[in-house]
């Protein structure tokens, strides 16, 4: 590389510049006629052959820059070694009195004895000058200084910005505000502070705000650590950096200490993979246990830890003594949801027309994230309209003629005409606002029209999200309502009915019967009347070949319902996940089954929870799913009638422009079930437009009854089944 060697080039011939000059002086002690650029450049002409071949502008730059540097040294009165090497960064100082100049660089050239002299650039000089003092002492390094980090509270959150999670904030008051800031309450008492409390949910439901929120509400200092900054590949760098936190935080006690995505570092430690993974959890747990009021002259420091991970964590860490208190951030209700847009828009002008109520039951689902991006994407589309006003106005008032008629016509594109005219139109602020935009507030229709692009988090992340079947999408089964109505919509919106009474509701339903008579509309439906969210599983879709994942599955569908309570559960399928436990029954098979009885026990200390399922052949599932206290209430869906057949294709054609009237046909239609009656209704269509017509008629739906065969073929078996059961319906 070319600088490269030039720089060592320069630095050598430096050296050797040196050296000629310490050889003047002790030559020429009396002599400062020599001690000058030309005089020393004249010395190496006539008596150094090597250098002399040297380029002229190149020996002087050298030997002016030598001068330099010892004329600085000597001035104070001392001939420090020389340091470093003489490259392009050396100053180049004027050479001030010179008088006597060689004679002092040939006394200060004369080092003690059983030394040499010191050498520009050479190791000997930089070792004694950056290993020794003035005294011969060594040189003590000096610690960087770690850079101040700001530990104050967030100053940008309120706890207004957070809505619909009284609850938790219920829970923080009563878990940070004596023990932080009044522990001496506790002290007097004898009594252990919080240490920890986790809040764990669904990714977006405002855990890392809400902590930010009291933080600030509390004025203490803020240590936050996030996560996977901490894991480092270094060894023991990581268990460094927990200890300097918890250390910092002792210091500065009262104060709140925040770990996001704490699952990263302080996984389950019979699963970790590495042996650094499990000394990073034992700091913790270290650090952790170090936090006792005692420990720290009675200043309290608490922890405040967010996952959406929980059954990820170490065990260990969630005992009492270290995370006392865990806060489940579920999927936000419909009341939930219109307090978070109250609280996300109360500093936006909103139009008088935007209905918040309307709009929390058209957004099941929903996380805090989505709701604020539903807001966002409302302003856009505001702001997107409103600029396309501008547009249009300025092209109102774009002359005809602002260009004359001679010149040359300049070839440009729409876009680039557009791009132009708004440009011009925003530089005239004073211009009346175009009509209908005199304010800067976002409607209703803002809100209703950017909605169906957004698509929940929750949903996403394997989440519940609330169903569109409605009762008027099912025809008939009143019987089947009435029963779903009383066992799960009841207790979901007047729980306060059943507590009255001293009874619990149902926990689970079995809803069994020919195919396609209705079973999983009627799951759905029931979901979307209580306003519950709904979570859709077919039995099979949770085995899996891997020993321990298909109970994994089942554990996770739960996990999931408990974040989203209230929720209902529906198992399609049921009997393919929980056959008849025999002797055919492969171990794999048994686990699972053995799984859903547990969870399922546990449904009773989970309120909110509620299981429907649904199954052809209830008489091969396993006797102990339909006890009391699992899948109590067996409800028999079995094939409509002649009127239930008219309602149920009354329903299907309100969602076509069919005449309802021809729903009468479907009392002809003898033994078909509603999944048959809506392909009697298709085949119908498929006819009409066979034949040329733009509309179903009668004749449409004679020729359709002809070509769909019922799907249900042996009904006795049904009927067999029935009685067999009766004591359970």
């Amino acid at each position: 590389m070319p600088s490269r060697r030039g720089g060592t080039l320069r630095q050598g011939l430096d050296r050797e510049i040196y050296q000629i000059i310490r050889k003047l002086a002790d030559e020429n002690p009396d002599d400062d006629s020599l001690l000058t650029v030309s005089g020393v450049y004249g010395w190496i002409q006539r008596s150094n052959s090597s250098l002399k071949r040297k380029q002229k502008s190149l020996l002087q730059d050298s030997i002016g820059r030598v001068l330099d540097l010892l004329q600085a040294e000597v001035s104070e009165d001392e001939m420090e070694p020389i340091e470093g090497d003489f490259g392009e960064n050396l100053p180049e100082k004027p050479v001030k009195d010179t008088s006597n100049l060689m004679n002092k660089i040939a006394i200060s050239g004369f080092a003690p004895s059983g030394t040499s002299t010191p050498i520009p650039g050479g190791e000997d000089s930089k070792t004694k000058k950056r290993d020794r003092q003035t005294n011969g002492e060594p040189v003590k390094k000096k610690r960087k200084q770690a850079e101040e980090v700001d530990r104050s509270p967030p100053s940008h959150f309120t706890l207004e910005d957070v809505g619909g999670v009284d609850n938790v904030i219920k829970e923080l008051k009563d878990n940070l505000i004596l023990p932080l800031l009044n522990p001496q309450e506790y002290v007097q008492r004898k009594l252990p502070i919080p240490r920890g409390v986790l809040l764990h949910g669904p990714p977006g439901c405002g855990k890392t705000v809400i902590t930010r929120a009291f933080a600030a509400e509390l004025g203490v200092p803020f240590i936050e650590i996030l996560g996977p900054s901490i894991v480092s590949g270094m060894s023991g760098e990581s268990e460094k950096q927990i200890r300097e936190h918890f250390e910092e935080a002792k210091k500065l006690a009262p104060c709140l200490i925040f770990i996001d995505e704490i699952d990263v570092i302080a996984p389950k430690r019979d699963t970790a993979q590495g042996s650094m993974e499990k000394r990073i959890v034992a700091q913790f747990l270290i650090s952790m246990d170090g936090l006792a009021l005692e420990a720290n002259d009675g200043k309290p420091v608490i922890v405040l830890a967010a996952t959406n991970r929980p059954d990820s964590l170490d065990p260990a860490l969630r005992r009492a003594g270290r995370f006392d208190m865990e806060i489940n951030m579920g999927v936000p209700n419909e009341t939930m949801r219109e307090l978070i847009l109250r609280a996300q828009t109360r500093e936006i002008n909103i139009a008088p027309d935007v209905d918040f109520t309307k709009l929390a039951k058209k957004t099941p689902g929903f996380v805090g994230a989505d709701l604020r991006d539903l807001v966002g994407k409302a302003g856009t589309w505001s702001m997107a309209r409103y600029r396309a006003a501008l547009e249009q106005q300025a092209a109102e008032d774009e002359p005809t003629m602002d260009i004359d008629e001679a010149a040359p016509k300049k070839k440009e594109s729409e876009i680039v005409r557009s791009v132009r005219r708004l440009i011009k139109r925003v530089r005239v602020p004073d211009h009346p606002r175009p009509a209908g935009f005199e304010d800067t507030s976002i409607a209703m229709e803002a809100f209703e029209t950017v909605l169906p692009e957004i698509q929940p988090s929750s949903k996403r992340e394997g989440f519940a999200t609330i169903p569109d079947t409605t009762w008027n999408d099912i025809g008939a089964l009143k019987g089947v309502r009435e029963e779903l109505h009383t066992a799960i919509v009841e207790p979901i919106q007047n729980p306060q009915r059943y507590q009255n009474v001293g009874i619990s509701a149902p926990t689970g339903i079995l809803l069994w019967g020919p195919p396609g008579c209705g079973k999983t509309l009627l799951a759905k439906a029931v979901a979307n009347e209580s306003k519950a969210n709904f979570i859709s599983v077919k039995g099979p879709e949770l085995l899996n070949k891997f020993v321990g994942e298909s109970e994994r599955s089942v554990r996770v569908v739960f996990q999931r319902a408990r974040s989203s309570v209230p929720c209902v559960i529906f198992f399609d399928e049921l009997d393919a996940l929980v056959p008849r436990r025999d002797d055919s029954l492969s171990e794999a098979s048994a686990r699972v089954v053995n799984t859903l009885l547990t969870e399922l026990d546990g449904l009773s200390a989970r309120a909110g929870i509620y299981v429907i399922a649904a199954t052809n052949r209830p008489d091969i599932i396993d006797p102990a799913m339909l006890r009391p206290g699992r899948l109590e209430t067996l409800l028999f869906v079995g094939l409509p009638g002649p009127e239930e057949r008219v309602e149920i294709l009354r329903a299907l054609i309100t969602k076509t422009p069919i005449d309802p009237s021809l729903a009468e046909k479907a009392r002809e239609c003898e033994n078909f079930s509603g999944a048959d009656l809506g392909s009697l209704l298709r085949k119908a269509g498929q006819h009409a437009l066979k034949r040329g017509g733009n509309i179903v008629e009668a004749q449409d739906f004679d020729h359709a009854r002809g070509t769909v065969r019922q799907s249900v073929g042996d009904i006795g078996k049904y009927e067999k089944l029935k009685e067999k059961l009766a004591s359970r319906i």
